[in-house]
């Protein structure tokens, strides 16, 4: 696919990016090919063949086409996201109301709904560097997939976290610094949808500190941005740089180094989201979501104190 996704699809540098050179992006298409080709045969073959996690994949490809479009031509915040929106609530109209339980369904259903878009636009948000999505969804995508394998949740949810996992695994010997193609919003999107979708099956599964802990680090940096850019009076929807993890590469911390240390945080929350499925208990969860926050949010306020002293 490089070569047509270089003339269709190629990212030209501009004043927010992080590369010098046209790449091309897009490299979403062949991620959520793998997770479909292997994760559909996977349910059929477990018996896990049901409405919820077919509605889910339905949305893979949906956010995916959406995504792709933007990647060849930006589109207008407000059509993506009443886009994201909708199939975002079409996924969620075929989830269990477990989650929220015990919530009336209407409530439930539009909390899911919200719970999901919210993850699409944040790990939206986060892809903004080589290597950093990976990073932070291969160790959530692997939590998820233990916590499968021990009977900790729906069958369904085992075979597409597991496909999640290798997609990104195989994604990532093309994304390493420097990378050869982009994920786009073709694969950031998607990606978003199943992290977020797989945190409500944990929630359902009455494990919610470990459906925080896997999507902590896109939390706390996006949720960051947007709490800092909105005390400044900043438009939401105009194009920046100022997540902390780009505010560190702008101040010459190497790129690699950046995507390791997400990495590293990403893989200590799914270890605690782990421990929490593991040893059940209210003071439990509370403990390991306080030390994965602090985990989390020491090496991004190392970044913006870098920010701040930046000439």
């Amino acid at each position: 696919m490089l070569p047509w996704l270089g003339r269709v699809a190629a990212a030209v540098p501009d004043a927010r990016s992080s590369h010098a050179s046209p790449t091309p992006q897009g490299g979403g298409i062949g991620a959520v090919a793998a997770m479909l080709a292997t994760g559909l045969p996977a349910l059929y073959l477990s018996g896990a063949f049901s409405l919820p996690p077919l509605a889910c994949c339905a949305g893979l490809a949906a956010l995916c086409a959406l995504g792709f479009a933007d990647d060849r031509r930006p589109l207008g915040w407000r059509s993506k996201l009443v886009a994201q929106a909708l199939t975002a609530a079409a996924v969620a109209a075929f989830m269990p109301p477990g989650a929220f339980a015990p919530l009336p369904a209407p409530v439930a259903w539009v909390l899911s709904a919200m719970v999901l878009l919210v993850t699409v636009n944040l790990v939206n948000f986060i892809d903004g560097i080589d290597e950093i999505t990976v990073a932070h969804a291969a160790p959530a995508f692997a939590a998820a997939t233990a916590v499968a394998s021990a009977g900790g949740l729906a069958l369904a949810a085992g075979p597409l976290a597991a496909a999640g996992l290798g997609a990104t695994l195989g994604f990532w010997l093309w994304n390493r610094h420097p990378a050869r193609v982009f994920l786009g919003d073709s694969g950031s999107l998607p990606l978003g949808l199943l992290l977020g979708w797989l945190a409500l099956a944990l929630a359902a599964a009455g494990h919610a500190a470990a459906a925080v802990l896997i999507l902590l680090y896109p939390l706390v940096d996006g949720g960051l941005t947007l709490i800092r850019r909105l005390m400044r009076g900043e438009n939401l929807a105009r194009p920046h740089r100022d997540h902390a993890y780009q505010r560190a590469v702008d101040t010459g911390v190497p790129m690699r180094r950046v995507a390791i240390t997400v990495g590293l945080i990403s893989t200590g929350n799914a270890l605690l989201a782990l421990a929490t499925v593991l040893w059940a208990s209210r003071a439990g969860g509370i403990g390991a979501l306080t030390l994965g926050a602090a985990w989390t949010l020491i090496p991004i306020l190392v970044w913006l104190r870098r920010e701040r002293a930046r000439p």
